[in-house]
């Protein structure tokens, strides 16, 4: 509110300086006196100095001592009105409408007042202050527009009429204010008036296509056919392409019921290269969704796609109609849409929409030779799509190709900026650091992972590896232990963060609460067939398991963790041999 006060006081600067220090003002019906005239003029000029330094306080005390000398100064009036205002307070109001009282011939003032009833919704006060408005200036038609719309809402035709009228006086016919005139002639139910402004416009451009076109339409919803087809048959020889004229003569035989003739003309238009794009885009959208209705008519719209679709690369929007009618059919699945998504990349591939589509069906499948293709070929026209530079690390990783993943992730942190996903980063930091760590660069890992956390504090898979990465080292295990809570409270049943968790306690020597949480991971209640079938309970779980056992003085039962951790693991392990035979815990 104060950039428009500023703005509209700006405007009209000058105008209010005249008045303000012309020697003529009112204080209680009775012009004041000279001195008090000078007074005035020397603090008026010294606000409109402040406000041109943006000290607005300052110009307001000022603006308030101008009043103090003639309160019904209409430039000081306006003035503080504004400030007032600008901080909402109703007192401007009151204040604006004293100034607009006091200079009833200023139309900026009224402007200002008239805005600010539209801002308020108080459109019934708006309207006598534009009308005010459009007597003093009579050429304005962004008023006359304004009093239109004021009128037509408010149900006030004849005045909306009577609008128009001024509007076309200024500016001439046009489609638009026909159209509009016949629309509020047929609310009063005066048809013959109505389409006499029609009538009227054809008469005044015979050689625009438009005006006719409208004619037509209009006869059309009033069922006067023949009418209509005279005034599309005299558009159509003005404009035989004219895209409006065929998708009014399309409806003719619709609205006729010669559904027969109907379906033929839509499939003229939907084969015809000549028919503009969109017409052809609507009318096989039409047959699309009647063959979804219908299915006698999906054999046929099979065949006028095939007929679209032929080209090497035709109109994407063809291909996307078709990926949706496709969509919706009846037996419909993800391989018979993949072959469509495909092609509208081939036609289209900075289509990131689409190349999100097959990048989510490929993520459940599992695909990530396919991924990393889709990723590598999207990312050349939409390099800064954070997501699809994630991807591709994430498909490099899973296909073991470690430092192309790290490559591939670092280049990523270089596109992050002010818009882009918290949480995204931070599974790209994440990642990052997993790969740096299964790189041996722990000093790289442990950055990432710093960096994830900055902008994804609760990433509790970062949580999780870099609490157990730290527990491995025998670093900073205070920090790890509240790292690793922190994932179990996020999912208390995670059995892979209780892990973690159970062996940074185990790494404090709090073997004792360690145990606890261990036995929500291995079931010790379990027999060792259930175990080894236990996909959760892998062979570094079972040892971790053994060594807090043992530590605990249950030697038995740590021993037998151990033999089946060395039974599950398909490496040798000398240090899970040496444990098992000393039946003790050996540092590794």
């Amino acid at each position: 509110m104060l950039l428009l006060w500023v703005a509209v006081c700006s405007c009209c600067v000058l105008a209010q300086t005249a008045q303000a220090t012309s020697g003529i003002g009112t204080q209680g019906g009775n012009s004041i006196s000279s001195e008090a005239q000078r007074r005035l003029s020397y603090y008026y000029m010294a606000a409109l100095r402040q406000k041109s330094l943006e000290n607005y306080t300052a110009m307001a005390d000022l603006l308030r001592h101008c009043l103090e000398i003639d309160p019904n100064n209409p430039a000081a009036n306006f003035d503080l009105a504004m400030v007032y205002l600008s901080t909402n307070d109703t007192t401007g109001l009151r204040m604006l409408q004293h100034a607009v009282a006091n200079d009833p011939n200023n139309p900026w003032f009224k402007e200002s007042l008239a805005s600010i009833y539209l801002s308020m919704h108080k459109m019934d006060e708006a309207v006598p202050v534009l009308e005010e408005m459009s007597k003093l200036q009579t050429k304005r038609t962004d008023v006359l527009a304004q009093l239109f719309q004021l009128y037509k809402t408010s149900g006030r035709t004849k005045d909306a009429i009577n609008a128009l009228d001024r509007i076309q006086t200024l500016q001439g016919n046009s489609t638009r204010i026909a159209g509009q005139k016949y629309a509020l002639y047929l609310d009063l139910g005066d048809t013959i008036q109505a389409f006499e402004q029609l009538r009227s416009l054809c008469r005044e451009f015979p050689y625009d296509a438009t005006g006719l076109i409208l004619l037509g339409d209009q006869y059309m919803t009033v069922q006067q056919y023949d009418s209509a087809m005279v005034a599309y048959s005299k558009a159509e020889r003005i404009d035989p392409q004219n895209t409006m004229l065929q998708t009014s003569r399309l409806q003719y035989p619709l609205l006729t019921g010669d559904t027969l003739t109907f379906r033929h003309l839509r499939d003229s238009v939907i084969v015809s290269e000549t028919t503009d794009l969109e017409l052809r885009i609507n009318a096989i959208g039409s047959l699309a969704r009647e063959a979804l209705q219908d299915s006698t008519m999906r054999p046929h719209a099979e065949e006028m796609f095939d007929r679209l679709l032929s080209p090497d690369k035709p109109a994407v929007q063809f291909l996307q109609l078709y990926l949706t009618y496709k969509a919706y059919s009846e037996n419909a699945n993800n391989e018979d849409l993949l072959p469509i998504m495909e092609r509208i990349l081939y036609v289209d591939p900075a289509n990131t929409q689409i190349a999100s589509d097959m990048l989510q069906y490929y993520a459940m499948q599992a695909d990530f030779e396919r991924i990393e293709s889709l990723c590598q070929k999207t990312l050349i026209y939409n390099p800064s799509e954070l997501v699809f530079h994630y991807f591709l690390g994430v498909s490099l990783a899973q296909q073991k190709k470690n430092e192309e993943a790290i490559a591939a992730l670092t280049t990523a942190t270089r596109q992050i900026d002010e818009e882009s996903s918290a949480s995204l980063i931070g599974d790209i930091y994440g990642l990052l650091g997993d790969m740096q760590h299964e790189m041996h660069r722990e000093k790289e890992a442990f950055e990432a992972y710093d960096s994830c956390l900055v902008y994804a504090p609760d990433n509790v898979a970062c949580l999780n590896n870099y609490a157990y990465y730290l527990s491995l080292k025998n670093e900073q295990l205070e920090r790890a232990e509240q790292m690793s809570y922190r994932t179990i409270k996020a999912e208390p049943d995670n059995k892979t963060y209780l892990d973690t968790y159970a062996w940074i306690l185990f790494m404090q020597q709090d073997y004792t609460t360690a145990r606890i949480y261990m036995d929500r991971v291995i079931d010790p209640k379990k027999d060792d067939t259930a175990l080894m079938d236990d996909d959760e309970a892998s062979a570094t779980v079972l040892e971790h398991a053994g060594d807090i056992y043992v530590q605990c003085g249950q030697t038995e039962m740590a021993v037998r963790y151990w033999t089946l951790a060395l039974k599950k693991t398909d490496k040798k392990n000398s240090i899970l041999t040496k444990k098992i035979k000393k039946r003790k815990y050996i540092k590794k």
